[in-house]
């Protein structure tokens, strides 16, 4: 097939970005002809495989970038846009904007840009199927300029929260997003939102999972522990307090203080854009340490050095890391979110997930003061007792069947719903 995927996003830099590249390359190993459409600041470099054709829309972040992006843009004969790329979430792990803070101006700019580009794309390409990653304004775009093409949205869970918070865009995007061809969830309770948002019919929206890289996140080179040193925390992702990353600190500050808790070393790995917490990070106890953000094969590397991976989050919508953390070796935490630990228990076998209560909530990403209490003494009682269970020697047990999930199996079962 001929196959055009689009994101108004960094296709590297978050989980539906490696969604979307991880896909982008399975279809590559079957002999796809492939483009993509992404939007980039023009110093980004794009990493697909040989052969993908990519269309950036540039978007500018400094005076540098002005000067830099018309150039950029005048090669790839489209305008570039004046401001951050736009984000998904309200806090990206680089410079963003805000959807809520799009004026008419700047949505026209958005859509002139993104259109031209896909154009240019669709008439160099001609594919037989478009993939558009999240539910929201871009997608609604595409079907918007290209009524007669096959058109397939994925959803990623943040775009259902943007449809809830974004009041100036959601009459703008709910009419075409409920025209696609079809559309995909990562899970069930998600599917059931996407209907009741769009108004979606029932048998145009499937579920269809997550993957992970099995070639990269795995046992095969793990470093065990040395004895005596200390149990080895990890956390990836955005450095945020949506991601619940302030109560996180605060349950292990309270551990490391107790003489009874095993002796443990945090590691973070993530952007942080968070003026809040980059003042934490600015601060961290003796027992933690921050990597900022890294390539995927540092993060492999970090897992398969790690013994408890924390995802204390109060808003995702199918966490790729949790699998990732589990096929490395890792024992993973996380919030007990709508729709994972079914994803999961359904998905792979012999799971040795940990899950956490979800706090009260205030707002859809937001606990509230009563919440984040409840939420941090849960979240130090549930790592007392894996340490603990660690350093006696109880833990890990065998190794959890993930072999179900790939990329490619992902990218196959993809095909079979849209074809």
């Amino acid at each position: 097939m001929k196959i055009l995927s689009i994101t108004a996003q960094k296709p590297h830099s978050t989980g539906s970005g490696t969604y979307m590249t991880e896909i982008v390359r399975a279809f590559a190993r079957t002999g796809h002809k492939q483009a993509v459409v992404c939007g980039i600041f023009p110093d980004d470099i794009v990493d697909f495989p040989e052969g993908v054709s990519c269309y950036p829309v540039f978007f500018t972040d400094s005076k540098a970038d002005l000067l830099a992006a018309p150039c950029k843009a005048a090669q790839a004969r489209f305008s570039a846009l004046p401001f951050p790329v736009v984000g998904m979430s309200d806090i990206m792990p680089y410079t963003s904007t805000r959807y809520r803070d799009l004026t008419p101006g700047m949505i026209s700019q958005f859509e002139e840009a993104f259109t031209s580009a896909v154009n240019r794309a669709v008439d160099e390409l001609d594919p037989d199927l478009i993939i558009c990653h999240h539910l929201f304004l871009l997608t609604a775009l595409v079907r918007k300029h290209f009524p007669d093409r096959r058109i397939v949205g994925i959803s990623h869970g943040t775009d259902l929260r943007q449809m809830i918070n974004c009041d100036s865009l959601r009459d703008i995007v709910r009419p075409y997003i409920k025209e696609l061809d079809a559309a995909l969830a990562l899970h069930d309770e998600q599917r059931t939102q996407i209907i009741e948002i769009f108004g979606m019919d029932e048998s145009r929206v499937s579920v269809i999972g997550s993957g992970y890289n099995s070639k990269l996140f795995n046992t095969d080179s793990r470093t065990d522990r040395s004895p005596g040193d200390p149990l080895r925390i990890a956390y990836a992702g955005k450095i945020s307090r949506p991601k619940g990353v302030p109560e996180m600190l605060a349950a292990l500050e309270r551990l490391a203080s107790d003489s009874s808790t095993p002796a443990f070393k945090l590691t973070m790995a993530g952007g942080c854009q968070d003026e809040v917490m980059k003042k934490k990070l600015e601060d961290l106890p003796v027992w933690a340490e921050w990597l900022g953000q890294i390539p995927q094969p540092a993060l492999a590397e970090l897992l398969r050095q790690t013994d408890i991976f924390i995802l204390p989050s109060y808003f995702e919508g199918l966490p790729l890391v949790l699998i990732e953390a589990m096929s490395s070796g890792a024992v993973p935490v996380s919030t007990d979110l709508p729709g994972i630990r079914g994803w999961i228990d359904s998905n792979v076998s012999g799971s040795n997930a940990v899950f956490v209560p979800m706090p009260q909530m205030k707002s859809i990403d937001e606990p509230t003061e009563a919440g984040r209490k409840s939420f941090t003494d849960n979240l130090a009682i549930t790592l007392y007792d894996l340490l603990s269970a660690f350093d006696k020697g109880d833990l890990p047990g065998p190794l959890p069947d993930t072999s179900t999930i790939t990329w490619d199996g992902l990218s196959s079962r993809l095909l079979s719903i849209c074809q």
